[in-house]
């Protein structure tokens, strides 16, 4: 078997341990972003280094919600200058400035991204809006990183600040397949099942709100304005609708 047919088999196998394990949370997930849709508020989304692309993934794009926000911090980003984002993500109180600088609103909901959990600013950032009653969906890999010693001198992990916790049921290390000679593991183990999992809960929160009667803002793929200008006039409403409540768009 060639190593990408394994790669593939781990992920397929991560996948369906998130549908046989996850389910339950998943519903708790969506119904949170569901309601947060129904009364206006935003959704944001935050992760360090390479979580971040999570969030990255499902703000201003097709098929997702349009009061999707990805809280995208530069200095822990890693998009550039990614050693130092490495470090920065560890800072103790460094969250709060991100937190404050975005000016959440009242009926906002929260997603927060680590595979390990086990770094400050993420941690701090779903601890800092549980306290301020903004209900925490948490992204992670619990039994990964219920093994890890807790960097933060709190001795807590993420997973211990979220109202809903979705393991991503992936490798602990984030890798999955063995090449002979080699010391370490290849083939990324966590990506692929977060972008699952976001997309599946936000999937889900639509149908929700469509069931009960309320029609979220839900972007088309851009590219088909080409053949139908009423896409191009749909996309912009809704990019008009939250331009000044979201520091990013």
């Amino acid at each position: 078997m060639k190593v990408w047919q394994k790669y593939l088999e781990e992920e397929i196998s991560a996948l369906r341990r998130i549908e046989q394990t996850q389910r339950e949370n998943i519903d708790k997930a969506a119904r949170i972003l569901a309601d947060c849709t129904k009364k206006g508020g935003i959704i944001r989304v935050f992760g360090c280094g390479h979580s971040h692309l999570v969030a990255d993934d499902v703000f201003y794009r097709s098929a997702t919600l349009g009061n999707v926000q990805a809280v995208l911090e530069e200095a822990v980003s890693g998009n550039t200058q990614i050693t130092k984002s490495g470090f920065l993500e560890k800072m103790e109180g460094y969250a709060e400035n991100i937190v404050n600088y975005y000016r959440f609103e009242p009926d906002d909901a929260v997603i927060c991204i680590s595979n390990s959990g086990n770094n400050a600013v993420t941690l701090e950032f779903a601890r800092i809006c549980q306290e301020r009653g903004y209900p925490v969906i948490v992204l992670t890999n619990t039994e990964y990183s219920a093994m890890l010693k807790p960097r933060h001198s709190s001795g807590k992990h993420l997973m211990d600040f979220g109202d809903v916790v979705l393991s991503n049921c992936s490798a602990i290390g984030d890798a999955v397949v063995d090449i002979e000679g080699l010391p370490m593991k290849v083939g990324s183990a966590s990506s692929i099942p977060f972008l699952f999992l976001i997309n599946a809960i936000l999937a889900e929160a639509v149908d929700l709100c469509v069931k009960e009667g309320f029609i979220p803002d839900v972007y088309f793929n851009g590219s088909l304005r080409v053949n139908n200008p009423a896409v191009g006039d749909h996309n912009f409403a809704i990019i008009d609708k939250y331009f000044y409540r979201m520091r990013n768009l």
